[in-house]
């Protein structure tokens, strides 16, 4: 079971969000509290990872507090801004009426739809409470697995003991998996998640293989070299993978340019492999209960990692795990651009004033709105990526900007001549930014038209 779209309007800051979710790959990006997290917990909670929603702390006129959980009829925001009547001026600042009476009754502000084509409503009851869950109306099992957007520092533990039974797959996974839910709880066993994967790998050898006295298990050996084959596919290139060695207590990683210990390599790279593992265990845990078949949400997968990486990481997931479903919300323009055959959508703050229409200035109430990319907008460079679809107006350093502007200062207002152009590509190039000198041309040019 996968995912075929998803919607959402009138709740919270969503006005209008529809996505039509890619067999292989969806990726959502827009800037930060534009609400990609919020749509991936409504994906995880299908797979048990469930997170509350906090609702906001209101006061009104009367002194009373309530707390609002983002409800809203359409054209509220209109609404809202004509009548000042029940707002109180000590209140926190900007707090209208409440917009409904708590009356318990189910509100629906959503839709899922499912790959065995049956439908789900997303709503929640209308309550005054400080946090909520959401409730999925005939919500259908899909399996699946979440990769938060944070590794957890960890500090060296050598595996000093092992089990004398052999580590199978569920066993791993669920190890594994604790430690990551105990750290999103708050809470500390005193053992890391790569301390958990290097006890798991380290027994996996231990038995797999197997000596004179001693049977071998080819299911755990099965285990332990396909884990091999997945690094074999994700590890960038640079690193120059060979294999997996054991030495205890530790695990070691043989790569062309030497070898070295789990635990002191890179944030990059453990980010890569913990990755690797936790899906890797997951997908092969399914498979002892009769399915291939799931969905991978990723949280800012690109953390920790360099660019090259960033551009490689989704790609060799998807080509490691050929059954899996990624649903990724992301920063990075790589990214974004990463695969061709995919879908990419945009959360977009939309101003929408007393009239209903769209404004250039920024307005009281600002909704998300979702677009999603064709490949024009999916195949530029990082700089127009960064532009055009995340939002950031300029991509050289805010200093650079300044001193680009200072220059640019001294050609407003003159006549455009030969001689004025090549004299500011001449200052342009001195201060070390000839490269952008094209810009600066196209921003003189226009200066010109509009008689500045």
């Amino acid at each position: 079971m996968k995912f075929l779209k998803l919607s959402l309007h009138d709740w919270r800051q969503f006005d209008s969000v529809i996505l039509d979710v890619h067999p292989r790959l969806t990726v959502i990006t827009g800037t930060n509290g534009a609400g990609k997290s919020t749509i991936l917990n409504i994906f995880t909670q299908h797979f048990g990872f469930n997170r509350p929603f906090l609702s906001v702390p209101r006061r009104m006129k009367d002194g009373a507090l309530y707390y609002d959980i983002g409800l809203r009829q359409p054209g509220e925001d209109d609404a809202e801004q004509n009548d000042e009547a029940n707002r109180d001026p000590d209140a926190f600042e900007g707090d209208p009426a409440p917009p409904r009476a708590f009356s318990g009754q189910f509100v629906e502000f959503g839709t899922v739809q499912y790959s065995n084509n049956t439908g789900s409503s997303i709503g929640i009851h209308e309550q005054n409470t400080q946090s909520y869950g959401l409730q999925i109306n005939n919500q259908q099992q899909v399996l699946g697995v979440h990769i938060g957007s944070h590794r957890a520092l960890t500090n060296y533990q050598p595996v000093n003991n092992i089990s004398l039974q052999p580590m199978r797959v569920a066993q791993a996974y669920n190890l594994f998996n604790q430690e990551i839910m105990n750290r999103y709880g708050g809470g500390h066993t005193g053992y890391s998640p790569i301390y958990r994967m290097k006890e798991a790998l380290i027994g996996m050898a231990a038995f797999g293989e197997g000596n004179s006295v001693l049977q071998a298990d080819n299911e755990v050996l099965n285990t332990f070299r396909g884990f091999i084959e997945v690094l074999r596919n994700v590890m960038p290139e640079e690193i120059g993978f060979r294999s997996l060695a054991i030495r205890i207590p530790d695990v070691v990683l043989q790569t062309r340019s030497g070898d070295f210990i789990l635990d002191s390599s890179s944030g990059g790279v453990n980010a890569i492999i913990e990755m690797a593992w936790q899906i890797y265990l997951y997908s092969e845990f399914i498979k002892t209960q009769g399915t291939e078949d799931f969905v991978v949400t990723m949280d800012e997968p690109e953390n920790h990692l360099h660019p090259s990486m960033q551009r490689a990481i989704i790609p060799s997931l998807l080509a490691a795990f050929p059954s899996a479903q990624f649903i990724v919300a992301t920063h990075s323009p790589f990214v974004v651009s990463a695969v061709e055959d995919s879908s990419v959508y945009v959360l977009n703050y939309t101003g929408r004033g007393p009239s209903g229409t769209d404004v250039d200035a920024l307005p009281e109430k600002r909704r998300v709105t979702s677009v999603k990319l064709d490949n024009v907008h999916k195949g530029g460079t990082a700089s127009e990526i960064l532009r055009e679809v995340l939002g950031v107006p300029v991509t050289t350093p805010k200093w650079a900007q300044e001193k680009v502007d200072e220059i640019l200062t001294a050609y407003l207002g003159k006549t455009i001549s030969t001689d004025l152009l090549n004299s500011l590509r001449a200052d342009m190039s001195r201060e070390g930014f000839g490269e952008l000198y094209p810009d600066a041309l196209s921003r003189l040019v226009s200066a010109s038209e509009n008689g500045a």
